[in-house]
């Protein structure tokens, strides 16, 4: 068993642009490391509501992700799976979630199922193709009850995590028992956890830096409940008097707000350390919210304008903030990109970036929109299929009838002139292009996962919790 003292480092948590002089081109390219492989860092926020940062408007200061959002590529129309597992999966796979026999449901402590190990992760991919070091910092959540599935299995050659999600924020627990491990071994680590996260993140960053392109894949629980916040993070909000007067739903309203300016600071120690490495400009980093926020947490969290949140297809459950930065590659300054994308392209664009050329594995769900975000191409016209009967291209927006969505009738609407998804807005003027959307959503439904998908209470009753969440068996 391994205790670590691993806290915040000591230099500042705000955003620092990079400082080392740069040799330039006549064109502004940079003329050092022009062959070099990127280094990719992609950084997830869990729950985090598409009204909760500042660039959106909200009172939570978090100039770190607004950074990223200005001075890089807005990317408007993100979509994600609605909970946290299957956007995970879709991730690393660029695969649908439900052909995994997960979609609407998360990976609970008492499952014992993961990630299939025949699927091939982003790690596995770019570790083929030139990246020695690849970590994975912070919530995994795509199976922990057999060997075969921890991240050390799956391409990563270091791990610095927490196997499930939502565990205590200071106490690194889970079902009563210490989820908290560094690569096989148990971590008892101080501190809380959106910190060390950070921390560790920034410490491999400039490990990495010194020996070749490098993938970190920093995973925060921030602001997923439980609700917990350090007191001098909350008492930046609101004293402690008028905190503690507060019924609890305020209190964990203010808590959350804390909790989001905190994870904004670690991402700026994030980013800062990428700075001080020297490798500012060629590093690719990607942030973005693995759902929407969670219903009944107004007015701390918003989704608004967005309909729904958390755990459905509205735009509110599956739009998220993102945005991504590449020095390098992206010289045209800020852009609010309305390309419809998400999680599962984000696999085929890297390897378009990264040039690989090998056929992967299993198909991918995703498409590479590399072209894109270069500005080769000003939109590539897609039908992203969303899960339970959902899609989305650029123009419309289509739920067919299900219960999962309370739905009796199919839904549609023109989701450029109404991103709200008022119930009202059914017009479409374009049948051709809605029946494409709706062959599209209708194959995705068809899809034959490799589980039927298990309801997220089932095996729950009677579970105990491994000691230190330490799992022998592959």
């Amino acid at each position: 068993m391994r205790t670590l003292g691993l806290g915040m480092a000591t230099a500042p948590l705000w955003f620092v642009p990079g400082v080392a002089q740069q040799l330039q081109d006549n064109n502004g390219a940079l003329s050092n490391n022009d062959n070099e492989k990127p280094n990719v860092v992609i950084i997830v926020a869990d729950d985090l509501g598409w009204g909760d940062v500042s660039h959106h408007g909200s009172v939570i200061p978090t100039p770190n992700i607004d950074r990223i959002l200005n001075e890089g590529i807005e990317l408007d129309r993100f979509y994600t799976a609605p909970v946290s597992s299957p956007t995970r999966c879709g991730l690393m796979t660029g695969r649908y979630p439900n052909r995994f026999g997960i979609r609407e449901t998360v990976i609970p402590p008492w499952r014992d199922y993961g990630l299939p190990v025949e699927e091939e992760t982003m790690a596995d991919v770019l570790g083929r193709n030139g990246y020695a070091h690849r970590a994975a910092i912070g919530k995994w959540h795509m199976g922990h009850s057999k060997q075969r599935y921890y991240p050390l299995n799956r391409g990563f050659t270091h791990s610095h995590s927490a196997l499930n999600g939502a565990i205590d924020y200071f106490e690194h627990t889970r079902e009563k028992e210490l989820d908290w491990h560094d690569d096989w071994e148990s971590c008892y680590e101080k501190g809380y956890s959106t910190d060390l996260i950070a921390a560790e993140s920034a410490r491999c960053i400039k490990e990495y830096a010194k020996e070749g392109s490098y993938f970190i894949y920093t995973c925060f629980n921030a602001p997923h409940s439980p609700y917990q916040a350090p007191e001098e993070e909350i008492r930046k909000f609101i004293s402690k008097e008028e905190f503690d007067s507060l019924p609890p739903k305020d209190q964990k309203g203010w808590t959350y707000r804390a909790m989001v300016s905190r994870m904004d600071k670690g991402i700026g120690a994030i980013l800062q350390a990428i700075s001080e490495s020297g490798e500012w400009d060629n590093t690719l980093i990607l942030f973005f919210s693995d759902n929407g926020g969670v219903p009944g947490m107004e007015p701390y969290s918003v989704n608004r304008p967005l309909r729904g949140s958390k755990f459905d297809e509205w735009e509110g459950g599956v739009r998220t903030v993102a945005g991504i930065y590449w020095k390098k590659a992206f010289r045209q300054g800020h852009r609010k990109l309305d390309q419809v994308t998400g999680f599962v392209d984000i696999l085929p664009t890297l390897a378009d970036i990264v040039e690989i050329k090998e056929t992967p594995k299993n198909p991918y769900d995703g498409i590479s929109i590399f072209s894109v975000l270069k500005g080769e191409k000003e939109q590539i016209d897609r039908d992203f299929y969303l899960g339970c009967g959902a899609g989305v291209c650029a123009q419309y927006k289509l739920i067919l009838a299900n219960q999962h969505m309370g739905l009796q009738k199919d839904f549609i609407t023109d989701i450029q002139k109404n991103p709200s998804e008022k119930r009202e807005g059914r017009i479409y003027e374009d049948p051709e292009r809605v029946s494409q959307l709706r062959r599209t959503i209708q194959e995705g439904d068809a899809i034959v996962p490799y589980q039927e998908e298990i309801p997220f209470g089932k095996g729950q009753k009677g579970f105990v919790a491994p000691k230190e969440w330490k799992i022998t068996e592959y």
